[in-house]
Order: C-alpha cells, then structure tokens, then sequence
C-alpha cells in the first residue's frame, strides 16, 4: 500500500492507505477476498515466463565487428559462411539482403508464436469504436444502467417494447450477429471523493477530532467494503463483410506491391492498385452510412446508447480478459487510443487461465496493482424457460440474480432473422412435425405424443405472428446467454452457482456445460462462439425482457450518504441535498414521514451532521432533544449551541413574536440600485426605497398576524367559538401596533382595556372573558419564553451567535398532547404545545432566512403535526417550501403522517412543491399508505402499497425470545422519491466506524443498532 503525508492532498482521494479498517481494493471482489489484502503477495515461481516478459536481444548496429559477433552466436547464420554459401550470394546480389535485426526480429516473431499459440486471441486490434478480428469487425456501444423500480406496469412493458424495437430495426437495417456484453464497474469511491471535495467548503479542521482527510478516508473505506457495482451494457454490432471483389483487389494489390519498381509489371500493380484503392473507398463511403444508420439506431430511445470512447473500449477488453480479477476503471491506460496488433499481446497476458478436467470451473489467476490473486470462475448458459410473466410478477429475468449481491458478468451472443427466413424456417418445421405424425398414425397406427399437437400449433402461431404483425416485435432471434460467477475458491463458486439456479428455479434453468476454458475465453470481444448447445429461440420482445442494464438509480455522486439500496442490487445512495436549489431550480421542503420509532431523527441527524461538515449552516428544532449531543461533538467545538427553549434554562421573551420576525435589512442586495429588477425604473433609489418601506409593512403586519395566532392557541375551544373572539383580538393586535419594540404582554393589557371600554356590551363580555383565560395562560412556566418580563421586550433572539455553524433549539419538558384525546380534555400544558412549536418554528426560519441567500443551510424541524393543526402552521409550512429554493434552504420536516403535507381537509397539498421525499413506517392503515403514496406521486393499484406496508423490520417482532427474529435487520427502510427516481433505501452504516461517536451521540435505538453492526 501507499502511505502519504497527512497534509498531501492526494492522500484524500486515494482508498489504499494503510488504515486500521480493512480495505477491499476497487473492484467487484467478493468480501472474502479481503484478507488477500492484508498478506504479503506470494512471489511469482521461477520458471519459463510468458512470451511477452522475454528478454529479446539488442538489435545490432551496422558496424562489422557487431555483425561478426551475432554471427558468431547462431549456427544458421554460421553455415551461410560457406564457400557455396557466398557463392550464392553473389549471384542473388540484387536481392535486398537481410540485416541481423530482421533475422533478430523473425526469430522473436517465431518464439512468441510458440508461447502464444495456445492463448492467442481473434483481435487484432481496434479503430475508434470498432473492434478487428482477421475476418469480422464489430462496432460498440454504451449503454448505460437503467431505471425499472417503482414505475407503472404500462411503463415497465413500454422499456421492454422500446428495446425490443432497438433489436428490430438493427435487423431491417441489415444487422445479423450481436454480441452484448454486461460488465460491472467499481462504484467509484475515489471519484466521488474528489467530487465530494470540491462540492464542498469542509468546516476546520479541530485538534483531535476527526479531521476532514480522515472523514473522507472513512466514507470511501466503508463504500468498498458494501461491494458496490455499477452496470453498464455494450452492444457489439458486427459489421459487414467486405466484398469479394474488394478483397481480390486488395490482395491482388498487394502481392504485386513487391513489383512495383519493375518495369512492365509496375504499371500493371499500379493499375491494379488505384482499382483496389477505388473499390476501399466505395466500401468506406457505404460502411460510414452504414455505421451513421446505427448510431441513429442505437442513440434512440429505447437504449439511448452512445459509441464506445476510446476509454470504454479499453475497459471492455480488459474486464473481459480478466473476469474473476478485481478490476477499476479509469486505469493509466484507458483512453490511449486504438489497440494495435502487438498491444492485444498485453492483453492475453493479464490473466493465467488453467482449467482441471472434470472440475467444471476455469481457475483464473493474475496480478493487479501489484498483488496477485486467483479465484475460480463458473460460466453458466440459459437454458429452456417457462414462460415469464414480466412485468407483472416478475423481475426481468437477466436481473434475477442480482438481489443475490453478485456481481454477475453477462455474454449474449444473438443473430437475427429477418422475415422470410423465419418463415422459411418454421415450414421446414412444420413438414418434419407432420412427417412425424404421419410416422406414428399411418405407418405404425399408433396415437401420436400430445407434444406433437402442441409444437405443430406452437409452429402455427408463430408463421401468423411473423405474417400478420406490422409493428416489428414478432422478429425472432437465436441466441446464446452465458452468466459468470466468481468464487475466491473453487467451494465458493460452487455454492454460489448453486444459490443461483435456486433463485431462477423454476422459471429458468441455468445449464453448467463443458468446456469451461472456451465459454469463458467467449467473454471477450472477437472470440468465436464456444457451442451452439442451448440455442434459445425467441422473438425481440422476450429477449428485450431480460433488461440486464436494469438496476437501482437514484440520487448522485458527491453529496451526503443515505443508506444503500435494496431493490435490485445494493450501491451507496448519495445526495446532492442542493442539487434542487442549484441546478433544478426546485424546492428544498423535504417531508420525513414515519410511525414514532421508524429513525426519522437518526436520519436527519446524520444528514445534518454530513451537512455542516461540508460547510452548510444548520438550525434544528428538536424539542425531544437528543439531537442536542451534536453540539458536544469533538469536531463541532466552537461552532454548535443549544439553546433551551422551555424549562428553567430557558429566557423570558426569546420566543416573542415581535421579536422573532426581524424587519428586512436595508443594505440587502434586492435594495441596491444596481439589481436587475430596479435598474429599469425611471428611479432606481426611489424604487428600492419603496420597495423596502412596503417590506416593512409586511413585516409589521405579519407580527400581529403571528401575535394573533399565538393567542389564539392558548385558548380553549369554548373561547374559541365565542362570536367576538376573533375581533377581539386582532382588536387589540391592531391597537399594539407591529413594530418590534411590542410584546404579547401589551396585548393582553389591550385586551383588558376592550373588556372595560367597549360601548358594545357582548364584546366586553367576550373580552373579558378572552383576557382572563390569556391572563391565567401567561402566568404558566411554559409561558415565560413567550412574555417577556415587565418592561422588557424579550433578550433572546438578537443574542444568537451569527458565526455559529449549527444551532440547536431544544423543549426540555415539553408536554405533547396524548393521541385520539379532543383538545377540550387537554390540560393548560398541553396546550402551550402548539403556540410554543408554532413560535420555534418561526425561530428557527428565522435563524435561517437571516443568513445570506447564497450560503448553503440545513433545516430539521420535528413534530410537525401540530404545526399544520393549525391555519398558522400551514402557513408557515407553505413559506418553507416557497422560499427555500430562493435562500438555499434543505428543510427536513419530519411528521407520522403524509396528511400533515396533503392538508387535513384535501386543502393546502404541498405534493407539487417537494422535490424529494422520505417515507419510512407508515403502519398498515391504508388511509395513511394511500396518502405516502401521493406524497410519492405513485399510483395506487401498482402493487406498491405491499412496499410501504413490508417497510417495518425486517424480522418477525415478538417477546418469545426463542421466536424473535427482529433483531436479524434492523436497518430501517425508506421509500425515497428524488425528482422522478423512487427507491427502496436501507439506512445502513455497518461498515462506517468512523462515525461511531456521532451515532453514540444520537443515542437513539437505530444508533445502538448501528453501533452493533446490523443497521
């Protein structure tokens, strides 16, 4: 391994470092594998070496003394020193003689042809995307992996179609052989490292804390060891052959190049010449129009795949040469250019491929970044197949296999038939199934095998699908489909292999062939296919069914981490948490939705600590308050508060309204004369001063909006409903005026004053009556941040630290109402819950929105329920998802239930303004399922509220300790929607043990689960 200085910038991009955490090098290595990485690698046994490593000798110079050396050291050249020798040297002195390093060169060619006559490959080299053999050229293209989790069944069968018509009209446009290959590539940590880094603007780094170097050696260590991969398919497209006519000349031209000087016979090579030269050039001009039609072809939809770069192809060939090796792309050599001749030899000597008769496995072997490893490799072919209800009930069954974990290399080899030879073909058919019948009942005058009947109607329907269908899906195929499973030890494939057909039992049998060297050596580009045993028969439609590029996608590669995910295959799930605000122009509101226990505050926590770590400010409003031991984190000294909001630590008239809505600042840029919008009036200052006096209007008015609402919640439900109760109070609001010099204290004094003054007598009934409920509300503990003391207008709020990075506002002793009671049964307590909620929230944006637009900032508020209880509340919930996207504000807002986002009444539905959603545990009411699917904008009859009710643990929970399997795994599940992905997550941090003091800190059940190693 490589160790740098802590201060060396590589050092924090690069996974192999020496480290007390185990580290599995890039590449789709099994876990198993790992403790290679710890040995000493064995050194390679003396002995012959491979043709490409032998020491040649130097070619000679043209003095004579070297001349008579070389010579002198090889007994063919010693017999040409012969009289007779000379002699007929002489008189062939007008032949070009051969100088010691032709000969020198002639003898290598023949002792590399000896070594390399058993492992020597087809290519022959590449040229741009297309791949030569002596006789075939293929052009490549790249697709990449694809969506299929979560979308409609119509949607599903409309990839299957697209892709199937992909296939057909390849064959319309003369395609006949395809050879696609499926290859996995190391999820790239060390990218996402740099990408990280440069995304990001990292907080200092504290003496003795974890340091940001650390923190990304850590993330990436803990990437490599889930195994991820990521899929990518290759289309290799065989062109066609060159003409016979074009070959002839071509060879023609050739041979008569030796010629070319003579004198008769040099105007004849000449001629023949500018014909071969002629006929190229017509075969190029046909053969670029050729290749144009299926770059159409395949950049359409359906595929969307773009020619092979130079660096694809590179990879391409060495992955195939090197299946069962660890294997990273982006190596030294990617991207180099076209492979000549000579560099396809490097290519054939990357691996050692032995195989053992009668073991059924190709034992590979090689070295990689300087360490050798040897594992054993199954090919297995698709054999006979049921029929396949996809997508109704099954995967597509090229993905069958990959929840497994694996990292499964697939080779398809198909030829296409166009329609006259499928018809051709199916007659042929016909004659020899009615022969048969004929054989049994006229011949012997015995009753037939049922089959018959069947394969003659099978035969039938497929002459009407092929003579009646105008859309292209009946096209049939032939194919050949072999999957390669990797085992560090030959029990380990074995095993392996045998979960495999477990999985694909019954639908797909997997047959394991011999000649195991061949079917794997038919992985790579160029090679000739191994047998034709197993040939699968289908049309377009069923091959495109396999969609092997299908596979989990969601979110990016540089922002926070998330969990992994658990549909398909599992790869780290990263989020750009300002992606929606930067690039998409989207809101930040982020609803968290799930039952109490289900690890919404464990999963914000961990996206507001990664968070502020990349250098976003962040406000949490927590008023259970476990949250707070973030602030005691060694790498958050300094820079994190907690403040307490109720309680004895708490400070009269930090929660005052009037004090919590600050007034627009009148050096903003959105008031300087220069901003887009004011440089076009005839004015500018006069406008920008307008501007700013109507903001402090709104200001002001929204201060007596949010007094009223606070007073309001205070109230019980018979004052509620008394007539004059909202006169009254907007009454005395408007009497205080909504300057910030005011307080809730001076309204209930002008509440007072109506009750004695009014000349209407039912409205100083009713305001005496309001006042006394006020008055006796005011005097509660609970009450004491939101009435300053006498003659004070409450010191909270202009004391708060501006260069804080993260801050912290708890509710210690905050008593939340109990469930399913009617508020009239709440106690005075209990109802300060709301205006006290109501008043933080209100905080905590203020906190935010007073930042800087530009600068990132994260926002956690819990308990949103009884915000959106009330009027206020929804209010204030609809301003979050408004402006977050104009101040650059990720608000998480946790909640139990999607109602809370979609209005109580159907009113006040924020599905429009979320951009991405969390939905964990919602239980099994389908009132709620129905509403987390609207929230994930899913449609209902899918199949997926099966996926949100299976959501809880992922055992079976009982008090039987004998019986309980709830512990197996704990990591909590989330259905996440980022802009149209939807994903199954696991919120798993098993192998980030770097992070263990920030879990210990949550304190929470899923951090003690993570610490245990099983969420």
């Amino acid at each position: 391994m490589t160790t740098y200085d802590d201060n060396d910038i590589a050092s924090l991009f690069d996974p192999q470092l020496d480290d007390p955490v185990p580290v599995i090098p890039p590449g789709a290595l099994p876990p198993s594998w790992a403790a290679g990485r710890q040995a000493s690698p064995p050194q390679p046994p003396r002995g012959p070496r491979a043709w490409s490593e032998v020491e040649l000798p130097p070619h000679p110079v043209t003095g004579v003394s070297e001349e008579a050396d070389a010579r002198a050291g090889d007994p063919a050249l010693l017999a040409e020193d012969h009289p007779r020798a000379r002699e007929r040297r002489r008189k062939g002195s007008k032949r070009r003689r051969k100088t010691p390093a032709d000969r020198d060169k002639v003898a290598a060619k023949k002792r590399a042809d000896r070594a390399r006559k058993s492992v020597r490959l087809q290519l022959t080299g590449t040229s741009g995307h297309i791949t030569r053999t002596s006789r075939t050229s293929t052009a490549w293209f790249v697709q990449k992996q694809g969506p299929w989790n979560f979308r409609t069944t119509g949607k599903q069968r409309r990839f299957i179609q697209d892709e199937a018509m992909v296939l057909t009209n390849l064959q319309k446009a003369g395609v006949e052989r395809l050879h696609r290959r499926l290859v996995r590539t190391p999820f790239p940590v060390e990218q996402w490292a740099k990408d990280h880094d440069r995304w990001a603007a990292p907080i200092d780094d504290v003496p003795g804390a974890l340091s940001w170097a650390e923190y990304l050696r850590g993330q990436q260590h803990a990437m490599l060891w889930s195994n991820a991969t990521i899929k990518g398919r290759y289309w290799g497209i065989e062109l066609p052959h060159r003409s016979a006519l074009g070959a002839g000349l071509h060879y023609l031209a050739h041979t008569l190049g030796y010629v070319a000087n003579w004198p008769l016979l040099g105007a004849l090579s000449s001629l023949i010449t500018g014909w071969a030269d002629d006929a190229f050039a017509r075969e190029q001009a046909a053969l670029a129009d050729h290749l144009a039609a299926l770059e159409r072809i395949m950049t359409g939809r359906g595929v969307n795949a773009a020619p092979a770069s130079p660096a694809a192809i590179d990879y391409l060939l060495r992955r195939s040469a090197t299946i069962g090796l660890p294997l990273a792309a982006g190596g030294a050599n990617a991207g180099a250019g076209d492979w000549e001749e000579t560099d396809v030899a490097a290519l054939e000597d990357l691996t050692d491929l032995t195989l053992t008769p009668g073991d059924g496995y190709t034992t590979v072997s090689g070295v990689v970044e300087g360490r050798r490893y040897t594992g054993a490799v199954i090919v297995l072919t698709v054999g006979r197949m049921a029929p396949l209800p996809i997508p109704d009930r099954m995967l597509p069954w090229q993905v069958i296999g990959d929840p497994s974990g694996e990292p499964l290399e697939w080779s398809d080899r198909i030829e296409l038939h166009d329609k006259a030879r499928t018809i051709r073909t199916m007659r042929s058919l016909t004659g020899k199934i009615e022969s048969q019948f004929d054989h049994y009942t006229v011949e012997h005058d015995q009753v037939p095998p049922k089959e018959l009947a069947e394969q003659h109607a099978r035969v039938q329907d497929v002459i009407s699908d092929v003579e009646e269908d105008h859309s292209g899906l009946s096209t049939r195929t032939s194919g050949w489909y072999r999957v390669a499973i990797v085992g560090a030890t030959p029990d380990e494939a074995r095993k392996k292999v045998a979960g495999l057909r477990e999985t694909y039992y019954p639908h797909i049998a997997l047959e394991q062939e011999h000649g195991q060297f061949q079917l794997l050596r038919e992985f790579i580009p160029g090679e000739p296919l191994a047998n034709i045993a197993h040939t699968r028969h289908m049309d377009v439609e069923a091959v495109a069914a396999g969609m092997a590029t299908a596979g989990d996608r969601i979110g990016d590669r540089r922002g926070v981490v998330l969990g992994e995910t658990s549909s398909i295959a599992p790869r780290p799930v990263i989020w750009d948490c300002f992606a929606a605000h930067e690039i998409k122009h989207k809101s930040g509101l982020t609803p968290i939705v799930a039952v109490p226990g289900s690890g919404k505050t464990f999963l914000a926590g961990m996206i507001v600590y990664q968070a502020v770590r990349a250098g976003a400010y962040g406000v949490v409003l927590d008023p259970s308050g476990p949250l707070k031991e973030l602030a005691n984190l060694p790498e958050f000294r300094d820079i994190a508060r907690v403040y307490a909001l109720t309680g004895r630590d708490s400070r009269p008239g930090a929660l005052n309204p009037y004090r919590v809505i600050i007034d627009p600042r009148r050096d903003d840029p959105e008031y300087d004369t220069l901003h887009p919008d004011l440089m076009r009036a005839a004015d500018p200052y006069a406008a920008a001063q307008a501007k700013y006096d109507a903001d402090m209007r709104a200001a002001a008015a929204e201060r007596v909006e949010v007094a009223v609402s606070v007073l309001k919640m205070m109230l019980t439900e018979r004052h509620l409903h008394l007539e004059h109760t909202e006169s009254v109070l907007h009454l005395a609001a408007n009497r205080v005026g909504g300057d910030r010099d005011h307080n809730l204290g001076e309204v209930l004094d002008a509440i007072k004053t109506i009750g004695q003054t009014d000349p209407d007598q039912a409205v100083r009934t009713c305001a005496a009556g309001v006042y006394q409920q006020l008055e006796l509300m005011s005097r509660l503990a609970e009450a004491r941040v939101l009435f300053p003391e006498a003659g004070t207008v409450g010191s909270g709020v202009d004391d708060f630290d501006t260069d804080i990075r993260l801050t912290i506002l708890t509710m210690p002793g905050l008593q939340l109402p109990p469930e399913g009671v009617p508020s009239s049964q709440w106690t005075p307590q209990q109802r300060m819950t709301a205006p006290l909620m109501h008043m933080a929230a209100w905080l905590a944006n203020r906190l935010v929105y007073e930042k800087p637009r530009h600068v990132r900032k994260v926002l956690f508020l819990d308990e949103n329920k009884y915000l959106e209880s009330t009027g206020a509340g929804r209010t204030l919930n609809l301003r979050i998802a408004r402006d977050s996207r104009k101040f650059k504000v990720r608000a998480l807002v946790c909640s139990q239930l999607p109602d809370d986002f979609l209005g109580l009444d159907g009113t006040d539905d924020k599905t429009a303004l979320t951009y991405e959603v969390f939905v964990g545990d919602v239980g099994g009411d389908p009132h709620a399922i129905d509403g987390a699917l609207k929230l994930l904008k899913l449609p209902t009859g899918q199949g997926f509220e099966q996926f949100l009710a299976e959501l809880g643990s992922g055992g079976e929970d009982t008090l039987d300790e004998d019986t309980d399997t709830s512990y197996q795994d704990q990591a909590r599940r989330w259905m996440v929607r980022m802009a149209d992905d939807v994903e199954l997550v696991r919120s798993s941090w098993v192998h980030y043990v770097h992070l263990s003091h920030v879990f210990a800190a949550l304190n929470s059940s899923t951090a003690k689960n993570a610490l245990g190693g099983t969420a």
